[in-house]
């Protein structure tokens, strides 16, 4: 393994000025705002490459890696849609690279080979992002560069930092746990049929490594996720009962349930989603029928893979066809006046 002690090569002079100015300020949040507790630190390789590989619950998470992994490591981040400001700025200034996660993104991907064969360390969210998910739902991209590259990977367990932005704007002292697991081998594939199979089982198993060292509330969310169900129905002010519709909309039900799943759509890139995202008031139908057709159109089209990247492709398809059950419902209770209320319920099964 080589050294790792120089910079990529690929920055500019402003992009490493920035890099060392987000690890300071990085430090100085962590240090005002929160209570952090770190343990591992003996489990951090001192020479690379080497991927570091951490649960993904909020952007707060890629400032943990800018202020604690090795200064020689490349950041991944999303570079399927725009993000909030001032997310979008730091990140260009910085020279993250960015992928497009639901399709195979080979710029991406090369840039990403690149930095581990000359020596620099890779930091990435196996998940592939922060909406609420199970452990099995792990994507195989960690593995399998750490397959091709033969680079061990370090996990890391990021506790508390899902939705930790609003306690921190709220200075409520949040904290927060951070753990460096042991390096793990990289992936060894003796029987090239049996790759995917390999590389999922690698994926979940670091991902249960991740998962031992997250705290009680953490886990639970992981928990959680893999016993969900979820219901809803379209329920009219006249009367307060359900709506003639097409479905139980348990798909959309998921979607509008989970906040880091839709809010990227709603608040990034800025569609009108207001009757789906805030789902506890009533509409009227024509915002709904504007909602379904915008975001059938967005799934589609800007955004096609979206869903299925995140929920699978059945789940994403049958998302689609309670998309034109909904807007035809929507049209139905418009021709009617009535105004409309998207009503969500989850369960758990055993």
């Amino acid at each position: 393994m080589q050294p790792v002690t120089t910079s990529s090569s690929r920055l500019i002079p402003t992009q490493q000025r920035f890099r060392a100015l987000g690890r300071r300020l990085a430090r100085a949040v962590e240090a005002k705002l929160t209570r952090t507790t770190i343990t591992g630190r003996e489990n951090i390789p001192l020479h690379g490459p080497v991927i570091f590989a951490a649960n993904h619950a909020s952007t707060y998470d890629a400032v943990l890696f800018i202020a604690h992994l090795p200064e020689a490591t490349e950041l991944v981040g999303p570079g399927d849609f725009k993000l909030l400001f001032p997310a979008e700025h730091v990140i260009k200034l910085a020279g993250i690279v960015r992928i497009k996660r639901a399709a195979l993104d080979r710029d991406s991907l090369r840039l990403m080979s690149g930095a581990l064969e000359a020596g620099l360390n890779l930091a990435l969210f196996p998940e592939g992002g922060t909406w609420e998910k199970r452990l099995e739902d792990v994507k195989p991209g960690v593995a399998y560069l750490s397959h091709t590259h033969h680079v061990p990977v370090v996990p890391i367990s990021f506790g508390g930092t899902y939705q930790v932005w609003r306690k921190i704007m709220l200075l409520q002292n949040p904290e927060i746990h951070i753990h460096f697991g042991e390096p793990l081998p990289p992936v060894e594939i003796v029987d090239r049929k049996q790759r995917a199979q390999a590389l999922h089982d690698y994926s979940l198993m670091l991902m249960r490594r991740i998962y031992e060292h997250l705290p009680t509330e953490d886990q639970a969310r992981y928990d959680n996720a893999a016993r969900a169900r979820y219901h809803a129905e379209l329920v009219a002010n006249v009367s307060g009962t359900r709506y003639d519709q097409r479905g139980d909309f348990s798909a959309l039900a998921e979607f509008v349930s989970k906040p880091n799943l839709i809010s990227p759509l709603w608040r990034n890139a800025r569609l009108p989603l207001k009757p789906l995202a805030r789902h506890d008031h009533f509409y009227p139908a024509a915002e709904f029928v504007i909602a379904a057709e915008r975001l059938r159109s967005a799934l589609t089209g800007e955004f096609a893979g979206y869903l299925n990247y995140r929920l699978g492709d059945e789940k994403a398809a049958q998302a689609l066809d309670e998309l034109d059950a909904l807007q035809q419902s929507a049209l139905d209770a418009h021709r009617s006046g009535h105004k409309l209320k998207f009503v969500v319920s989850e369960s758990f099964v055993d």
